[in-house]
This record gives C-alpha cells, sequence and structure tokens, in this order.
C-alpha cells in the first residue's frame, strides 16, 4: 500500500489559501493569500500582478479576520461581483466563492495541493467479491426510487452544460454522485492509465468538514477501465476489519474511457441494487462528456489563438517587407551617389533611409506595447513638457510631410497625473496619423483643456486631412485595421487605446468642425487614491514580466 499525499494537514494547522484566476488574461495563474496579511485587487503597483485592462487600478480589497476571509468593492468602475452577485460592503468569502472583477474571474479555494489524503492499494484480483455488473438482472423498480434518480440526472446534466473549470466541476460531480448513491466517499481519477501516473486525483467525503484519509482499491479502479463498465464490488479495508464495498463507474466519451469514479459505500447503507448501479453509470457517463466538452473547448481556444499568431505573423511581415524594400532602395540610392560623388542625390537616399528607420522603430515600440502590459509609474507631469518633446521627435517627419504642428495649451493647465514615456508612445501614435492624414500645406493642431467639476483632462488632436471612411471608423481599434494602406500595421490606435485605459482614460474618434478628424484623449484628474488600510502585495508566484516603454530616437 501506498500513501498519496495531498495536503492533509495534522495538528490543527491551518490551510493556506489561493486566489486562482480562472477566467481572463491571466488565466491559470494563482496568487497566495498568506495569513494576516490583506490583499488588493488591482493594477497598481501594489497589487496582486494581473493585467486585465478592465480592472480598476484599485479594484477590491480582501482582508483576513481569524479563519475567515472578507472581500470589499472599492468603488471601482465595473463592481466586484461574488457568485454573479454584486456585493456591497464588507462580504464574507467561502471556499469555491468565484470573484468577478472587470472581464476576470477568480476562484477563491485552497492550494489545489491541500486535497483529501488517498490510499492507494494493490490487490490481487482473486480477492475482489464482483457482486453486479452493470446490465445484471434486479427486479427493484421502485417509482419513488426512479424519480430521485431522475431527479439527479438531471441536475448532472444541468451540472455538465455549466461553465466552471475542470476542477471545479470534477469535485461538484462527486458531491452529485455522493448524494445520489449515499456513498461515504468517493474518489475520481482522470486519464488513468496501467501502470502510469494518473493526470487528475481528487477526493470526497460526503461529510464535507472530513479530511480523513480514503482508501482507494486501485485493483476495481483499473478493472473498471479495462472492461468500461460499472461494479460493484467488496474488497478488505484499511481502516477496519470488515470488508469495504465499492462502486466504480467509467468516465466514457466516444468510446474511450478518460477516466474512473469509485465510490465507498456506507456500512449501514441498503444493498446496492441495479437502479443504484445504473444511475452511477449515467452519471459517470455524463462527466465524460462533460470532460470530452471541455477539452474540446480548450482545443478550440487554443486553435484560435494559433490563428490569431497566424495573423499577427503575416500583417507585421507584411509591414517588415515594405520597410525593408524602403532600405534597400535608400541605401542603393546612397550606394549609386557616392559611385557619382552626388550629394544631392546621396541626401534623398538618406531621407528614404531616415524614413524607414522612423517606420520599424514605431512598429517595434508598438508590437510591444500591443503584446505586453507593464505596471505604469503614475506621477503628475507638465503637459507642456511632454507635448514638446513629442513636437521635436516629430520635426523631420512634418518637415518632409509640409505640415506644420501646433500645440495649444492654457497657461493654467494643472499637472497631469500619467506615465510619461507610455503617454509620449501614445502622442507620438495619434500626432504621426494626424501628419500623415493632412494634406501638404496642413496644420495639425493640438489642444488640452481640464474640466474642474468633472476632474477630467481632454487632449484633442486635430488633423486637415479629409477624414476617415464610415467603413474604417467602424473598426478604427480594431488590430491591423489601418487607412494608410501599406504604410500602416494597423498597430498605433490599438496601442494607443490600451495605454489611455490604463490610465482609467479613454481614446474616441470624433469629426472636426473642418473636414478632417479629431482624435480625443480623456484622462482622470485624480487617478484612484490609496487610503491608509492598503498594503503591499506580496511576490507574485512565478515572478511577473514586463516591458519598458522606450523613447522613440528620431
Amino acid at each position: 500500500m501506498r500513501c498519496i499525499r495531498c495536503g492533509h494537514r495534522r495538528g490543527g494547522r491551518r490551510f493556506m489559501r489561493f486566489l486562482h484566476v480562472i477566467e481572463g488574461p491571466d488565466s491559470k495563474a494563482a496568487f497566495a493569500l498568506p495569513d494576516l496579511e490583506p490583499q488588493l485587487i488591482g493594477r497598481s503597483t501594489e497589487a496582486l500582478p494581473i493585467t486585465d485592462p478592465s480592472v480598476s487600478r484599485r479594484h477590491a480589497e480582501m482582508t483576513p479576520d481569524g479563519k475567515n476571509w472578507f472581500i470589499r468593492d472599492l468603488e471601482s468602475t465595473n463592481g466586484t461581483l461574488v457568485n454573479d452577485e454584486a456585493i456591497e460592503g464588507r462580504t464574507l468569502l467561502q471556499p469555491g466563492d468565484r470573484i468577478k472583477c472587470g472581464s476576470s474571474v477568480f476562484l477563491f479555494d485552497r492550494t489545489p495541493d491541500d486535497r483529501i489524503p488517498i490510499h492507494t492499494m494493490e490487490i490481487d484480483p482473486t480477492g475482489i467479491r464482483i457482486i453486479h455488473r452493470h446490465g445484471d438482472d434486479d427486479t427493484d423498480h421502485g417509482r419513488g426510487r426512479q424519480r430521485d434518480q431522475l431527479r439527479h440526472v438531471i441536475a448532472g446534466t444541468e451540472l455538465a452544460m455549466s461553465d466552471s473549470d475542470q476542477r471545479e466541476y470534477l469535485e461538484a460531480c462527486l458531491d452529485l454522485i455522493l448524494a445520489a448513491t449515499g456513498g461515504r466517499s468517493a474518489v475520481v481519477i482522470v486519464n488513468a492509465t496501467s501502470g502510469s501516473k494518473a493526470d487528475l486525483m481528487l477526493a470526497r467525503h460526503a461529510d464535507s468538514a472530513s479530511l480523513a484519509p480514503i482508501d482507494l482499491n486501485r485493483t476495481l479502479a483499473e478493472v473498471v477501465r479495462q472492461e468500461g463498465t460499472s461494479i460493484v464490488a467488496e474488497s478488505p479495508s484499511t481502516s477496519n476489519a470488515s470488508n469495504q464495498r465499492c462502486v466504480g463507474a467509467p468516465l466514457r466519451s466516444r468510446e474511450q474511457t478518460r477516466g474512473v469514479v469509485v465510490v465507498s459505500l456506507d456500512e449501514t447503507s441498503a444493498q446496492t441494487n441495479q437502479l443504484d448501479l445504473e444511475l452511477l453509470h449515467v452519471l459517470a457517463g455524463q462527466a465524460g462528456m462533460a470532460l470530452e466538452q471541455r477539452l474540446l473547448v480548450n482545443q478550440v481556444l487554443v486553435n484560435s489563438r494559433l490563428a490569431a499568431m497566424g495573423e499577427t505573423v503575416a500583417a507585421i511581415s507584411h509591414g517588415i517587407k515594405n520597410i525593408l524594400q524602403g532600405l534597400r532602395g535608400g541605401t542603393d540610392a546612397v550606394a549609386m551617389a557616392l559611385q557619382r560623388d552626388d550629394l544631392e542625390m546621396a541626401g534623398r537616399g538618406w531621407n528614404v533611409l531616415a524614413r524607414n528607420l522612423d517606420r520599424i522603430q514605431s512598429l517595434t515600440m508598438n508590437m510591444l506595447g500591443f503584446v505586453r502590459n507593464r505596471a505604469f509609474d503614475i506621477e503628475r507631469v507638465n503637459l507642456a513638457e511632454l507635448t514638446t518633446e513629442a513636437k521635436e521627435l516629430l520635426v523631420a517627419q512634418t518637415s518632409r510631410a509640409d505640415v506644420q504642428l501646433e500645440i495649444e495649451l492654457p497657461e493654467d493647465l494643472p499637472p497631469v497625473p500619467l506615465d510619461a514615456s507610455a503617454m509620449l508612445q501614445a502622442l507620438l501614435n495619434l500626432l504621426s496619423n494626424a501628419i500623415d492624414a493632412s494634406t501638404a500645406g496642413g496644420v495639425v493642431t493640438l489642444r488640452a483643456s481640464y474640466d474642474f467639476e468633472k476632474d477630467l483632462f481632454f487632449i484633442d488632436i486635430e488633423d486637415s486631412g479629409g477624414g476617415i471612411d464610415p467603413q474604417v471608423r467602424e473598426r478604427l481599434f480594431e488590430p491591423f485595421v489601418t487607412s494608410k494602406g501599406q504604410r500602416g500595421t494597423g498597430l498605433g490606435l490599438v496601442v494607443s487605446r490600451r495605454i489611455l485605459e490604463q490610465h482609467d482614460g479613454a481614446l474616441e474618434c470624433h469629426e472636426s468642425n473642418a473636414s478632417g478628424t479629431v482624435m480625443r484623449m480623456t484622462l482622470p484628474g485624480n487617478p484612484t487614491e490609496r487610503d491608509p488600510a492598503d498594503t503591499d502585495s506580496p511576490d507574485p508566484l512565478d515572478g511577473e514580466l514586463g516591458v519598458e516603454f522606450g523613447e522613440p530616437e528620431h
């Protein structure tokens, strides 16, 4: 007999709680919740390191109180939901509760290793006395019992159609099986094969408070897996002198056995009849189909991500190819000019090189902004200095396009809370687009204002072009959608909008009073402030990767 440890605690030690991300950009991440350390959910530097832009900077706070954990919403934009219900005030959390913040869903639970111990026993098959096989004759068909079984089958169907993840579903399925069979405990083994380690083993007691070890008859599980049918059997028990009666059923789907569930019956329960065996067989079959469905969903997600990756590579490769062609043309012109000692031709070739170097730098910065998120360093910044720096970096582009760039800022404009390097990238993207859209001899105007009542900053960038086609406008903020043809990659506006949203702001497109377009940036004047109860978060389990936005070089 060998013992598989699943986190059983002795001596009254407490379980450490974990916060598992089961939906959202950080799916499959997990954060430890140490005792006596309040935790902040959000995107600020002191919060748990999540990257969901729909989560507020300070979204919700989790605080321990003795053996319990509580959560409260911090007046977030989208609110905080526990089990799909919006919370108001301090709310007690229970293991298994689902917490939704923005588009992210967290599961409040123990560490995946804090599970009930399972003792597996290798028993000589001759020591198992088989009592029933699925399909054996039985005469007990009481109508009341049939109604109860139908109710359990309906509950199993509803559970199989839920959107829970695999572990959460299997735990709920074990609870249902124990209620349906009157069993004392149950163990499910997923993808178990003879002589190999199971992919997943979960155990449940009918008494949810019990953490006593469970005896698993591994031989019975193997017989059920090989025969693909449900079996009732008796075998020796390690906990007492009497034999233990167990029921095993396969988790089957499309003629494949994806796992086995073994239920230990109460010694005082009535004799297991054919209907009980059929019920377990049906519930286990539903579980097999549910596991198959979740596997297929995961495969679809992987395939869709690969397809999106292919689209990304194709679009970026096309942009890089055009840039390389420009670089090749510029170098050929410079080489020819050097041979002919023609400085005028060399100057034209150099301008081609400079333009394409600017394009590849812009593409690289936007690619980084598109695929990576980082925690911003928000500080009060003088907008006049930031916009002046952006204007200086765009001197060459405005000169080539014969476009004038004007900046109109009120003298009493207060400092703006923002991340300077990230906002500089957004400004360069939007101003560059406006310059490209404007006709020769035109003007691009940057205006800023502050609404004291709403406590909002507005930054408008207006071009003097012919406007944006309505069909393009509808998809303007989608990746790889551009109105520049081969000169654009369709990432600049996507990255700029993401930067604004990570500042709790917004980026919108409007028509100007003339024929051009106005891109409006909105920024909060007073981002969510810390209160004295704030605490710094612990280090993430696996570390956090981030990308620092560098300043473009022209």
